[in-house]
């Protein structure tokens, strides 16, 4: 959702000792001739310019995929579906709660470009995972799945097609659920494990 650069500005101040009396002087002249054209009407002082806010598509995670805890003697799989439903073999599941797909946010702010009515196409598009590898496991993540309709699985890099139209608000958005399978395999240990899910929004129209 996204920006990724954050700036930081820093001021400094100088000081400085000057006699009293020659600024003071100074100051009551320049005052007493900006009064002149103030007094007659001859200064305006126009607002400032306003300031194009430009329109941006995001996609925003709202949580992520998470497939609950679970202990793999060798190799198994877990498959969380959009609904959440749990699909599972070749482990043990040390706790019945904590599982849950992932919900995304595809949003589209148009700035202050106006409030006329819009229809807008918005690709979407997930790339494939790395994998990962610690110690003695080493796990895969595969098979999107997602609760939009005509996109119950997802390969990666399929140009997923979201339609928000009669947009007349300045943020129009629609969240949706993706689920997936995680592959595990182990020789020793264990821990957490954590894949990115990369996905890319754009604007078609």
């Amino acid at each position: 959702q996204y920006d990724r650069s954050h700036r930081t500005l820093t001021s400094a101040a100088t000081s400085a000792q000057v006699p009293a009396r020659p600024v003071s002087a100074r100051l009551v002249a320049w005052r007493r001739w900006l009064a002149l054209p103030l007094a007659a009407g001859l200064f305006v002082l126009a607002p400032p310019a306003a300031v194009a806010e430009p329109a941006a598509v995001r996609i925003i995670s709202n949580s992520d995929l998470n497939f609950g805890s679970f202990a793999v003697p060798t190799s198994g799989f877990r498959e969380i579906s959009a609904t959440g439903a749990v699909t599972s073999s070749g482990i043990f599941a040390l706790s019945d709660t904590g599982t849950a797909p992932a919900r995304f946010t595809v949003q589209y702010d148009r700035g202050n470009n106006g409030r006329q009515r819009l229809n807008l196409v918005i690709n979407v598009t997930f790339s494939a995972p790395p994998g990962f590898a610690q110690g003695g496991l080493t796990a895969r993540l595969s098979r999107y799945q997602t609760n939009l309709p005509g996109y119950g699985l997802v390969q990666p890099g399929q140009v997923i097609r979201i339609e928000l139209p009669n947009c007349v608000q300045r943020v129009c958005s629609t969240t949706f659920t993706v689920g997936g399978r995680l592959d595990v395999e182990r020789s020793f240990g264990g821990g957490p494990v954590t894949i990115p899910i990369p996905v890319d929004a754009t604007l078609v129209s």
